[in-house]
């Protein structure tokens, strides 16, 4: 019976996993050069042609309307003033140019007028604050941290976001208590040898601990 339901989680792992992979390759394209322009069914009907040159074989690849001409390109900064950088110049053109509307209503709206906000406003609406154009990533913030009101120095620089911040793995930084207690409340209460909580010892922990480590208290 172990080993039958060892197979069975061991399986349903891989199911997972399988599914996880197929998710990330939907939502995260990166096409090569020349499917960058073609069409795909997943991303809605195509944008009208009125102002396109009449020549559809200026585009299009004979009667395969999904495939565009083997040397096909397409400068976008010299035609639309609109330099692609990063990961855009490499974003299938549907993503943005398709049948919801102007692309011009969406840009005027800056980065969130194409990617959700999953901080949902808390952060501002300056998304290149901490993200930039190679990767959604984000990146320089323990130094943008340190300016806030509780600098990440020793053990909480290397302390993962959510230990503080419950809601970082969806992108919620919600404000947090910066009392020592209120993230090492279980250590105070483990503490016996000398009793902090009957000494009354539940504040101003930095009297006694570095935040290095919270062992081998020293009189400060």
């Amino acid at each position: 019976m172990e080993t039958l339901m060892n197979l069975f989680h061991r399986h349903r792992i891989l199911i997972v996993a399988a599914l996880a992979y197929l998710v990330v390759a939907c939502a995260v394209q990166d096409p090569s050069r020349s499917a960058r322009y073609r069409w795909w069914s997943g991303l809605g009907p195509v944008i009208p042609h009125d102002t396109f040159p009449t020549d559809c074989k200026l585009c299009h690849e004979g009667e395969k309307w999904h495939t565009l001409v083997e040397d096909f390109e397409f400068d976008h900064e010299k035609e639309t003033g609109v330099a692609l950088n990063g990961a855009h110049a490499q974003a299938l053109c549907l993503r943005c140019h398709n049948d919801r509307g102007p692309v011009d209503v969406f840009a005027a709206l800056g980065c969130v007028g194409c990617h959700e906000d999953v901080h949902q406003g808390h952060l501002g609406a300056r998304c290149n604050d901490c993200h930039q154009e190679q990767t959604w990533m984000a990146i320089g913030q323990r130094s943008r941290h340190n300016r806030t009101r509780f600098p990440l120095t020793g053990a909480h620089a290397n302390t993962a976001c959510d230990r503080c911040h419950p809601g970082a793995f969806v992108g919620k930084f919600a404000p947090t208590d910066t009392s020592c207690v209120t993230c090492h409340t279980d250590d105070l209460q483990r503490t016996t040898n000398p009793p902090h909580l009957g000494l009354g010892w539940v504040d101003n922990c930095d009297r006694c601990h570095m935040p290095t480590r919270w062992n081998q208290a020293q009189v400060r």
